[in-house]
């Protein structure tokens, strides 16, 4: 690169140890080399669009060089090529016929079904009377507990009465 050996690469050490100095030394060294990779990258960028722009213009040379060898037209050239009868361009204008049409189809499906239904002057707003409105059943209390049952006057003589200890 630069036709540096180790010996100058040394003298240029010690000589930064000196001016710069031992405690400096390491930021100055991350320094040097951020710029270094940063031109570095620089360096990189601009390679890489002179090399863009060499390949465009072979690209537009080789194409100026087929369309002076083929007559001009060279998509003619090629379906010339590949459907001498045009039997592959009626068929996929056929699929492009279908598929339009299934599109057409299909809004015309979502358009019906999307629509709203007319509302007739017969109807009424008001929800139907034989059914219980379901707010009533967080509006009402729950009903009183069944009353216990009372025994039967021959149950109470058959049962025995509990004894009394003294």
């Amino acid at each position: 690169m630069f036709d540096i050996g180790w010996q100058e690469i040394f003298l240029i050490a010690v000589l930064a140890l000196i001016v710069i100095g031992p405690k400096d030394l390491p930021r100055a060294l991350k320094t040097i080399t951020g710029v270094l990779r940063k031109a570095k990258g620089m360096a990189r960028d601009f390679q890489s669009g002179l090399d863009d722009i060499v390949r465009e213009t072979e690209l537009a040379d080789m194409r100026k060089q087929i369309e002076g060898e083929t007559g001009g037209d060279i998509r003619k050239r090629i379906e010339e090529t590949l459907d001498p009868d045009g039997e592959i361009s009626r068929d996929l204008d056929d699929v492009r016929s279908v598929e339009n049409d299934m599109s057409a189809a299909t809004k015309s499906f979502s358009d019906e079904v999307n629509r709203p239904e007319p509302k007739t002057k017969d109807t009424k707003s008001e929800p139907d009377a034989t059914l219980p409105d379901p707010n009533d059943a967080m509006i009402s209390s729950p009903p009183p507990p069944p009353a216990p049952a009372e025994p039967k006057e021959s149950e109470l003589s058959e049962t025995p009465s509990p004894a009394k200890k003294d």
